[in-house]
């Protein structure tokens, strides 16, 4: 009885070690299914037109979407420069952390290369951050203030594009009602845009 019990131990023992590597396969083969989604990051600082934007916002990465259309339009960011102004949008679509959904930057007298200084409306240069799908819009103001650095523009080349970095303070508009779950002001860090511009 003995033997006959380790004989059934060690067939199941073998079963299992003979199973083991299609077992190990079938986990491959869900992880190729299922991949890992890659953590957002802030893109690298180029100036290539790779139609990226990114940045900390209240220390939290805040990465665009880019996506194409099938006529192969890049939905987002976007740049147009047209008379000297220059505005730069970018979203995304799927909220990984933090409030902001929609950056928005507006910059009057773009003759080049430099340093914009951003304030309010008014003035001409600007930001605006959506929150929350359109609940709130923090802007900057003469209070909460920042830099948009051009270091390239190109509306000559092939293929013609912006790129640059920013930074700034941002806080709800004026009068406007603040929701409880919401930050009181956003600080943004290490932005940083390579977008092509659209015609």
């Amino acid at each position: 009885m003995h033997n006959i019990l380790r004989a059934a131990t060690q067939l199941k023992r073998t079963g299992f070690l003979l199973l083991l590597p299609l077992l190990m396969s079938c986990e491959d083969s869900l992880d190729n299914l299922y991949p890992t989604v890659q953590p957002v990051q802030v893109p690298a600082a180029t100036q290539a037109g790779l139609n990226t934007f990114g940045c900390r916002v209240n220390d939290q990465v805040w990465e665009a979407n880019n996506a194409s259309t099938l006529a192969g339009k890049v939905i987002t960011p976007t740049a147009r420069y047209h008379n000297g102004e220059l505005r730069l949008d970018a979203f995304r679509r799927l909220q990984v952390v933090g409030p902001v959904t929609n950056f928005h930057f507006r910059l009057s007298r773009v003759t080049g290369p430099g340093v914009y200084e951003l304030g309010v409306a008014e003035a001409g240069n600007f930001a605006e951050l959506k929150a929350a799908n359109g609940l709130m819009d923090y802007v900057s103001d003469s209070q909460h203030t920042g830099t948009l650095t051009i270091t390239r523009l190109d509306t000559t080349g092939a293929q013609p594009f912006v790129a640059g970095h920013f930074e700034l303070q941002a806080a709800p508009r004026h009068g406007a009602r603040r929701s409880a779950e919401l930050p009181a002001e956003l600080q943004v860090a290490e932005g940083r845009f390579d977008i092509q511009l659209s015609h």
